[in-house]
């Protein structure tokens, strides 16, 4: 998976990883994520890897979101997030990487806007692997 991500990386200059990937790198998971997330402010570049196909998204997750899209490939998904701004990002292995911080004060934020308990409870787990 992180070939693929290498090349998502590399067909544009706007992909910063997010998601499980962040605890991923940061070694706080131990296993491989199940997809790749990416917020990009642009789609453009990403139709080398397959069909974009764009939709409605009821996730709590996507309440920041100009909108939400995905490519599925045979054995990943490409859970993408279109931005106005990209999130704050460092550089790791040659690829961007949304900031452990920046992604803790985002689910922070979520949690301190949503009275939803099951999605509060989602998001406790989450940043009980990132702290």
């Amino acid at each position: 998976m992180e070939l693929l991500m290498k090349e998502i990386s590399r067909c544009k200059n706007d992909v910063v990883f997010t998601g499980s990937w962040v605890a991923r790198i940061n070694g706080k998971l131990r296993r491989q994520p199940k997809d790749i997330d990416i917020a990009v402010t642009s789609l453009d570049g990403l139709e080398t890897f397959g069909d974009i196909i764009c939709g409605e998204s009821n996730s709590l997750f996507s309440r920041d979101t100009k909108s939400r899209c995905k490519i599925d490939l045979d054995d990943t998904m490409i859970d993408i997030w279109v931005k106005d701004e990209l999130p704050e990002y460092e550089i790791i292995k040659g690829m961007k990487f949304q900031t452990l911080k920046s992604q803790v004060e985002y689910y922070k934020h979520l949690m301190e806007t949503s009275d939803d308990k099951f999605f509060n409870t989602i998001l406790t787990k989450k940043l009980g692997v990132l702290v």
